[in-house]
């Protein structure tokens, strides 16, 4: 990624500064979504310093510094936490794809963010600006991400499809204490195991996914989840030859009433 960041034509660098930030050229095309010239520069924001004096180098400059600064990102942040970050992004995609699949469209839209309409024929996302993309042949790659908690992002930028980011299911999960430390007064209740792994169902998972983040046996998590499932804590859905573990209702209320309370070891 950071390679293809660094790749950037120096033009096509400037383009997208020149739209966003303050001050620079002002492209008429980009000027009319807005109401008013006014609008447009509320919209725009100020020149970063950090971004100030790579800038006065040209797109270029601006290209490799924003390829570096990804690399750094994914290697001090991202790729500690990978392992899990794929399990939630897989997680979420599989669900949604389920969903889609049973209910249509309109049950995986609407949950996107709350700045996100389906009106059944539209897209309708809240923004400062206004403008239609009709691009019917090219479809919408949906994307969920761990790393954007915010609104709905967006880019449409021929000649690549329209693309929509989300903010991916069980991101809670990320930064979390290891999911084998769950809280005493769950673990009291079901046992150290079960209440770990009920713990870790923020999003739904497979027992594959569960055992690399809790590092016990496939065998062992089958096993409890079982005992889990047969109490109603969890329920289960099959997509293809997976199959996804979720909490029930019932499963979130006890994970919710736990408190926080000083973490026991992991068992043995």
């Amino acid at each position: 990624m950071a390679a293809r960041i660094a790749a950037t034509p120096a033009e096509e660098v400037d383009y997208q500064l020149d739209i966003a930030i303050r001050g620079r050229h002002v492209w008429p095309h980009v000027r009319e979504l807005h109401g008013s010239t006014a609008e447009y520069e509320r919209w725009r924001r100020p020149m970063p310093s950090a971004l100030e004096a790579v800038a006065r180098d040209g797109g270029a400059a601006v290209a490799a510094a924003a390829a570096t600064a990804m690399l750094t990102l994914f290697e001090s942040v991202v790729a500690p936490e990978w392992p899990t970050i794929r399990a939630i992004l897989d997680a979420d995609i599989g669900n949604r794809a389920d969903r889609m699949a049973a209910h249509g469209a309109a049950a995986v839209l609407d949950d996107l963010g709350e700045q996100l309409q389906w009106t059944g024929t539209e897209l309708v996302l809240e923004r400062a600006y206004s403008g239609v993309i009709d691009w019917a042949d090219d479809g919408v790659l949906f994307v969920p991400a761990t790393t954007h908690v915010g609104p709905v992002l967006f880019a449409a930028e021929r000649p690549h499809p329209p693309v929509l980011i989300y903010r991916a299911r069980g991101i809670g999960a990320l930064g979390r204490r290891p999911a084998a430390e769950a809280e005493p007064a769950l673990a009291g209740l079901v046992g150290m195991t079960r209440a770990a792994l009920l713990t870790s169902l923020d999003a739904p998972a497979s027992t594959a996914e569960l055992s690399r983040r809790t590092g016990w046996s496939s065998a062992t998590v089958s096993y409890h989840l079982g005992i889990l499932l047969r109490a109603g804590l969890v329920d289960r859905s099959r997509r293809g030859r997976v199959v996804r573990y979720a909490r029930t209702t019932l499963g979130t209320a006890l994970v919710s009433s736990s408190g926080p309370e000083q973490a026991p070891a992991r068992p043995r």
